[in-house]
């Protein structure tokens, strides 16, 4: 299979690796002094499941240095889907897949709307990895997990087609018949902190040794499912408790991509985590405070990084 990776950071590097493991043809889409590293000394992985480097790598910031493609992914921050949607044309051919594994819960139909939905499923990841230095990833968690669905809902060939190949890549696979509840679900594993956690400049373990903070989490959680639950979207029964269990796990320095943008100065996806809470919530007539404040405060920042 010929496959596009279109941003290879520390999530499309890394699965851009195991599926050459495997023996699928894969060009990179990166850019500035990882692109360099990369096109100089090869892409290289640090994973407890298992270190790699490849030497010889297709790599260019340019799409139509690779071509047409059978498969895409798309690894990139959600507030650059509208321009990558666009820049996605080298790489189309008549049966192309497109899959984002973005946080949030928009970025499919930002794909659908430039590509046309036909060429474009829902997807989802779980994985702690990064870039460590230009041209090298380091992958932290024991595991890294894809889940794939069709953006209409059941499954179909294609879907397990593609599971097949990111499972003999040595990758965890969940085929979803509701991929947009997986998404939901997905975003409220990050929204319920992430911001909170920029406002306070502080890790996921300080949030919740602090009563005050913690109680805080718990009504962004309480927001965010029914804001999901009202726009349609099956959660589980023990939804929160899930998301209790989740945070409860993470270590204590923990901090969410967005907090680490936002607080470094870089464009965040503050508006596809809790902007997006506190959009479908005013659609479907859902009281959503605590994501206001928290998009209310960090707006300005946001601005800044994206002058």
């Amino acid at each position: 299979m010929r496959i596009a990776i279109f941003g290879a950071g520390g999530l499309g590097g890394y699965y851009g690796v195991r599926l050459v493991e495997a023996g699928h043809e894969v060009g990179f889409i990166a850019r500035g002094e990882h692109l360099q590293a990369i096109r100089n000394n090869g892409l290289v992985v640090k994973s407890p499941l298992g270190d790699a480097h490849l030497h010889a790598v297709l790599a260019s910031e340019d799409p139509a240095d690779i071509g047409v493609v059978d498969l895409v992914i798309v690894a990139v921050k959600t507030w650059q889907i509208p321009q990558v949607a666009k820049d996605m044309a080298p790489l189309m051919g008549p049966d192309t897949v497109v899959v984002p594994f973005l946080n949030g819960v928009d970025a499919p139909d930002g794909l659908a709307a430039v590509l046309g939905e036909s060429h474009v499923l829902g997807g989802l990841s779980k994985i702690f990895s990064r870039i460590e230095s230009p041209g090298t990833i380091r992958h932290f968690s024991p595991s890294a997990y894809v889940e794939i669905g069709e953006l209409q809902g059941g499954s179909s060939e294609r879907v397990r087609a593609l599971g097949d190949t990111f499972e003999n890549a040595g990758v965890d696979v969940g085929i979803s018949d509701d991929i947009r509840s997986a998404l939901w679900f997905k975003l409220l594993m990050v929204s319920s902190w992430a911001g909170l956690g920029a406002l306070a400049r502080s890790s996921l373990g300080e949030l919740r040794r602090d009563a005050a903070t913690n109680a805080l989490i718990e009504r962004s959680m309480e927001e965010g499912i029914a804001v999901a639950l009202a726009s349609g979207h099956q959660l589980p029964s023990d939804c929160k408790q899930q998301l209790v269990q989740f945070y409860e796990a993470m270590p204590d320095d923990a901090t969410a991509s967005m907090q680490r943008d936002l607080m470094q100065g870089r464009p965040s996806e503050l508006e596809a985590w809790n902007g997006a809470i506190v959009r479908f919530g005013a659609q479907h007539g859902v009281a959503t405070p605590v994501h206001e404040f928290v998009c209310s405060l960090l707006r300005p920042m946001e601005l800044r990084a994206r002058q």
